[in-house]
C-alpha cells in the first residue's frame, strides 16, 4: 500500500484537520487483510476506486464501507480492513474535537464506529477525475470551508485536546485542564464530549499509535528504542499498552502485513 501525505492549503483550517492521506493499493497486490490497531482521532475516507471491508473481529460480521464514511476512534484492535484488489482513497484527518463540531453527531456514539456521510453534489466524481492526491487539496479544502462555515472560536478544551494530539499523548492533563480554568473532573468531561475518549485513554492511544507509526516508518527499529521515544521508560507499561490496544505483541506486531510506502515521510 502506497500512502501520500498532502497538506492543506488553507491556514484557517488546521484548528478542524491535520491533513489529507491518499492511499493506494496496486492490482499486483492481491488482496490484503490488514490489522487496524486502536487509533485517538476521526477520518473521513472517500473510495475513489475499488472497495474494501472491515471485518469485526469481536463478532465475525463483514461490514462494507461506505463510499463517504466517517470513523470515530477505536479504543482497541476490534476491526480488520479486508482488501481484495485494487483500491484508491482520499482521507481527511480530523483535528480530536472536529467530527462532532462539523457534522453535528455526538463523539462518544462515533468511538469503535463509522458511519455514512453525504457529500456535495459531484464533489466524488469531481475528486475521482484528479489522478495526483495533491491536487486533490483545493477541493477538500473548498469542501471543507463549507463545513466550518462562520465557526470561528474554538472551544478550550478542544485546543487542549489538539496539543495532547501534537504532543503524542505525553504531557500533563492536570495541566491541560488548568490552562482551560475548568478543574480535572470539568476538564475530563467536557474532553469526552469533544472527542468521545476520556483524556487519559486518549494520551495512551495517542502512544501506541505513534510507536505503530515509526515501526512502519522505520521497520528495522528497536521496540526498546521506540517505546522510550513514545514516553515510555518502563518496557513492561509499553508492551501492555501495546497489547491491550493492538491485540498482540510488539514484536509479532509486523507479522504477516504487507509494507507501508509513505511518501513523504512525517513526522506527525
Amino acid at each position: 500500500m502506497k500512502i501520500t501525505i498532502v497538506e492543506s492549503g488553507d491556514p484557517d483550517l488546521p484548528r478542524w484537520l491535520i491533513g489529507y492521506i491518499g492511499a493506494e493499493i496496486s492490482e499486483r497486490e492481491g488482496k490484503q487483510r490488514r490489522v487496524i490497531p486502536a487509533r485517538p482521532n476521526c477520518f473521513i475516507q472517500i473510495v475513489l476506486d475499488g472497495g474494501h471491508a472491515m471485518i469485526d473481529i469481536e463478532t465475525g460480521e463483514r461490514l462494507e464501507v461506505p463510499r463517504a464514511g466517517l470513523f470515530g476512534p477505536l479504543t482497541h484492535h476490534r476491526y480488520d480492513m479486508d482488501i481484495d484488489g485494487p483500491l484508491r482513497t482520499i482521507c481527511v484527518r480530523l483535528q480530536p474535537a472536529a467530527a462532532g463540531m462539523l457534522f453535528g453527531l455526538d463523539p462518544v456514539d462515533l468511538v469503535d464506529s463509522f458511519v455514512p456521510i453525504d457529500l456535495p453534489d459531484g464533489f466524488l466524481e469531481g475528486l475521482q477525475a484528479i489522478d495526483d492526491f495533491a491536487a486533490m487539496a483545493e477541493p477538500l479544502d473548498r469542501w471543507f470551508r463549507s463545513l466550518v462555515g462562520d465557526l470561528r472560536e474554538e472551544d478550550g478544551v478542544a485546543q487542549a485536546a489538539r496539543l495532547l494530539r501534537q504532543h503524542r499523548g505525553t504531557g500533563s492533563i492536570q495541566e491541560l485542564a488548568e490552562m482551560t480554568g475548568l478543574s480535572l473532573r470539568q476538564f475530563q468531561r467536557r474532553f469526552q464530549q469533544l472527542t468521545g475518549l476520556n483524556p487519559k485513554h486518549y494520551a495512551r492511544i495517542c502512544r501506541v499509535a505513534h510507536a505503530v507509526h515509526l515501526k512502519e516508518l522505520v521497520p528495522g527499529a528497536s521496540w526498546t528504542a521506540i517505546a522510550l521515544d513514545c514516553g515510555y521508560s518502563d518496557q513492561s507499561h509499553f508492551i501492555r499498552d501495546f497489547k491491550a490496544l493492538t491485540a498482540t505483541l510488539p514484536r509479532k506486531f509486523l507479522d504477516g502485513q504487507s509494507p507501508l510506502e509513505r511518501f513523504p515521510r512525517w513526522e506527525d
